[in-house]
């Protein structure tokens, strides 16, 4: 195979750089101070214009990379993984470009042939400088939603109005008359078959560079209703303000309706891993995890997961409670320093005797059932505690993410977890216990 380190770029592109760099160097001395009003606008436009034509040039690079199959012949996972390595682009943004080549660029048979583009209207928009990549964007997303019922010829009458009005209407503006269109095309309106549903299905997490994950993706009537019902109702604001709640700690809910609902899914998420480590007694999850020495004997900075995202080293050990963490532990210039401590999940049984000696969450006053609880270590296995029943206690999301900071400690007395109180709630700290885990004892 030819080396793939030696490329050169072709004489037509080598003159296109160079007359780039000419007119860069015009710009940086001045050129726009010297045009009228009117040229600095036309300067403007035609600017646009070629902004929006190289889209073709990105486009046919891409399917190029495709009907070579340069990627497995690099061993690289996909033209999408390559474009990320070669161009250090974003996975978000390498898989927007190869989706929009697919669509706009040149396409071959397997036999080698070449094919019609699939949005040939919008490529040729493209081409001429009217359709820029967001309006290409929307009009792809609108086509995509046309019902398979929907003849080719009307699919491609609704592309040449969709493009036309690109010309002249910004991309929101050809949304909604691409809604329009939706509803002519589509007259039994919003209601689409099982099988139309399930052709437009996905969920995708999109790793952000501040470590938080973006959402994107649609759901089936039947996934929304299901998650739906069980969000609502346990994403309504705590009633803090009621006596009871204050007396426990429980400050006032000052979350967003949008943080609330995201409360709710990672509570869902936690309950469906442990609902499946309950089942098959192993780790559900496997978490590995690295920071540095100074980091873990801290508890401050920021630790990184396997996935390459960061989270403060508090968070990465508060996963100890809910899957399999692996530390790495390495010195300031990043060499491993050794293996940390595997923790340990506890396993099937210790699970069910949890079950039977706590019967759900042990904080005073919580009625959730064990399927809710997550499993604690009173001594956090951070600081070295063991995964044994005598260092382990069931907590509902809601106590386990919240009784540190309003002030409350657990300890095992007589073999029972007991909740020492803060000294606000009780000068004398008394420890109390959950009415269902000892009636008429400490509580």
């Amino acid at each position: 195979m030819e080396k793939l380190t030696d490329g050169e770029v072709s004489a037509a592109l080598a003159d296109v750089v160079g007359e780039l760099s000419r007119y860069l160097g015009d710009v940086s001395t001045g050129l726009f101070g010297k045009l009228t009003d009117a040229d600095v606008l036309a300067e403007l436009h035609e600017f646009e214009m070629l902004r929006r034509r190289l889209a073709v040039i990105d486009h046919a690079l891409i399917a190029e990379l495709g009907r070579r199959a340069l990627a497995g012949r690099l061993v690289v996972a996909s033209t999408s993984a390559l474009l990320q390595a070669v161009l250090r682009l974003s996975p978000h943004e390498a898989k927007q470009r190869v989706s929009a080549s697919q669509l706009c660029g040149p396409r071959w048979s397997l036999t080698g042939e070449q094919l019609e583009t699939l949005l040939p209207e919008v490529a040729a928009g493209q081409a001429a400088g009217i359709v820029s990549t967001e309006h290409a964007r929307v009009i792809a997303s609108t086509l995509e939603e046309l019902p398979s019922s929907v003849g080719p010829a009307e699919i491609s009458a609704a592309e040449q109005h969709l493009v036309a009005a690109a010309a002249h209407l910004q991309p929101r503006q050809v949304g909604v008359l691409g809604q329009r269109i939706l509803a002519q095309l589509n007259p039994d309106g919003v209601l689409a078959s099982d099988e139309e549903h399930a052709r437009h299905r996905s969920l995708t997490l999109i790793p952000q560079a501040n470590g938080s994950y973006r959402v994107n993706g649609r759901l089936t009537p039947s996934c929304g209703a299901l998650l739906l019902s069980w969000l609502t109702p346990r994403s309504a604001p705590r009633p803090a303000a009621e006596e009871a709640h204050q007396a426990r700690g429980i400050a006032a809910d000052s979350r967003g309706h949008g943080q609330r609902m995201h409360d709710a899914l990672e509570e869902l998420a936690g309950l469906a891993v442990r609902r499946t480590e309950l089942s098959d007694s192993g780790a559900p999850a496997h978490v590995i995890v690295s920071m540095t020495a100074d980091q873990l004997q801290s508890r401050a900075g920021w630790a990184e997961t396997s996935f390459g995202q960061l989270m403060t080293v508090n968070q990465a050990l508060a996963l100890a409670d809910e899957a399999a963490i692996s530390l790495l532990v390495r010195d300031a210039r990043g060499v491993v320093l050794g293996h940390g401590r595997t923790k340990r999940i506890a396993t099937r049984g210790q699970t069910l005797a949890l079950v039977a000696r706590d019967r759900g969450c042990s904080f005073p006053g919580c009625d959730k059932p064990p399927e809710w609880c997550q499993r604690h270590h009173i001594v956090s296995w951070a600081d070295g505690g063991s995964t044994d029943l005598d260092n382990l206690t069931l907590l509902c999301h809601n106590h386990h993410r919240n009784f540190d900071a309003a002030g409350w400690r657990c300890q095992l007395l007589d073999g029972l977890p007991a909740w020492i109180p803060p000294a606000w709630i009780d000068p004398e700290r008394i420890p109390r216990r959950n009415h269902r885990i000892e009636e008429g004892g400490l509580s």
